[in-house]
């Protein structure tokens, strides 16, 4: 019951990064030009470079340790304070480099520059980490939800011309630095005694180093992309490219919302012996996502024409087609996230996890060199399809003598063919109706009750077990 409630409230915290976009996003693009947002996303892929530098593969790696010790108090206090200190430490270091970068390098648009750094502060105090660790997703939930809420009155009240790109952006940094801030009011009473553990930090300092190499590696088809089509192409087309993909991973945090719920109980699980629980947890985590995501992938990609047609200004139309494109990474990062972030490096095989992303990223960053002068955002659309296919299968044949991946595969052959099929229906739907936002109403209806309905027909076991589950939580609420 735990975990379901942890995936209550991380879904929640997801919609709400559902809808504070779905909201925003039409606003700001009728107040400025898609050159504005693209020097601003531009700017912000730089700052990413010297945050993911600072805080090292920190995210991931406390979260694990975390639950490791999260049963032995003292060992608990210890190692939050020794690894905060670590992140501290790094996050000051990267910070100084970071306006050494700026002070020389960039020489318009400077003030922007320095306005996005104020998210390093935001991620020198982050101790998300400890919450998630310990699964208690309330907190960190409410808070992120909080936050949002704060900045998107911020954005709709402060922000009103073309004039105001500077005020927008520090909106967005200084709510986050808040949010990071009101973390530290929920630290439990029995870790507030500060200590400090040197130990801690020698073991710390090679572990984190291991997992940072696939994080800077993941970045060469995530943020680099941004940064490439900046040098390579346009600013226009760098918010084009970006916005395609906030509509993807919009709808894609629902999913990812699963794998982070369960990276520290499979951690936990490691600690205590348990491996046989391991394996049927993650193959059912694995049918779950793959349940949820290929319909979402075929769904979105039947409704972003008409969606962005009404949604956005008419400027970012081409807005649409990369989207209708993208969506279909939501199949191999949904894989990724339960087999690569929270089976490989929840059971500390971080190496398997590092050679996939680099070989990916050595992919994506070719095809990117290759493409991006010659069709822009497009060809980082394509080179992102490439790479993310590529992670998630040599992921799956490193576990191949865990699991049994060719069964795994053969029984989502069900979802995609149900979803093919919901495609076809929700694009024919979608062609019927002059007026975009009643076409884009009736075609989730449409696809969602085909998809839920075959499924049902054909008993799919998931599907039942998830609805046995809402039955046990709505009886129990009653009770």
């Amino acid at each position: 019951m735990n975990i379901i409630k942890n995936y209550i409230y991380n879904t929640l915290y997801q919609i709400m990064l559902l809808l504070v976009p779905l909201i925003t996003m039409p606003y700001l693009t009728r107040v400025f030009t898609p050159d504005q947002l693209g020097i601003n996303l531009f700017a912000e892929s730089i700052v990413n470079y010297f945050m993911l530098l600072g805080v090292l593969g920190m995210q991931i790696y406390a979260n694990r340790q975390v639950a490791y010790v999260r049963d032995n108090k003292e060992k608990l206090r210890k190692t939050f304070w020794s690894l905060f200190f670590i992140q501290l430490t790094t996050m000051i270091i990267s910070s100084f480099f970071y306006l050494l970068f700026i002070s020389f390098v960039f020489v318009e648009n400077k003030e922007i520059y320095f306005v996005q750094g104020i998210n390093m502060i935001a991620l020198m105090i982050d101790i998300s980490w400890l919450f998630m660790g310990l699964e208690d997703f309330k907190k960190v939930s409410l808070r992120n939800i909080f936050v949002k809420l704060v900045g998107l009155a911020g954005i709709f009240i402060f922000v009103k011309s073309q004039n105001d790109l500077l005020l927008y952006i520090f909106i967005l940094t200084i709510t986050n630095v808040f949010g990071m801030i009101l973390m530290w009011l929920y630290i439990p009473k029995s870790i507030r005694k500060i200590e400090v553990d040197k130990k801690i930090i020698k073991k710390t300092l090679l572990p984190l180093l291991l997992l940072f190499l696939p994080q800077i590696a993941s970045q060469v088809y995530t943020i680099l992309s941004r940064t490439m089509i900046g040098i390579l192409s346009t600013d226009a087309q760098v918010a084009f490219y970006d916005y395609s993909q906030k509509i993807v991973r919009m709808v894609l945090a629902l999913i990812v919302s699963v794998g982070t719920v369960l990276m520290p109980r499979v951690s936990n699980m490691r600690a205590n012996g348990e491996d046989d629980k391991i394996k049927e947890f993650v193959y059912k985590a694995f049918m779950f996502v793959s349940y949820l995501a290929i319909p979402i992938a075929f769904g979105l990609m039947g409704v972003t024409n008409n969606l962005i047609s009404w949604f956005l200004d008419i400027k970012y139309i081409e807005v649409g087609f990369l989207a209708s494109i993208s969506s279909i990474i939501i199949i191999p990062v949904s894989w990724a996230n339960i087999i690569g972030v929270q089976y490989l490096i929840a059971i500390k095989e971080e190496n398997k996890y590092t050679f996939s992303i680099v070989v990916s990223s050595v992919l994506s960053f070719i095809s990117n060199l290759i493409l991006i002068p010659k069709i822009g955002a497009l060809g980082a659309v394509i080179s992102l399809i490439i790479a993310e296919f590529t992670g998630s299968t040599i992921q799956l044949l490193f576990v191949r003598k865990e699991f049994n991946i060719l069964k795994m595969l053969c029984n989502t052959v069900k979802y995609f063919i149900t979803s093919i099929m919901m495609l076809v229906i929700v694009i024919f739907v979608g062609n019927i109706f002059e007026n975009k936002i009643i076409a884009n109403i009736v075609q989730v209806i449409v696809g969602g009750s085909f998809y839920l309905t075959v499924m049902l027909i054909i008993k799919d076991k998931i599907q039942i077990e998830i609805i046995e589950k809402v039955k046990t939580i709505i009886l129990h609420k009653k009770m």
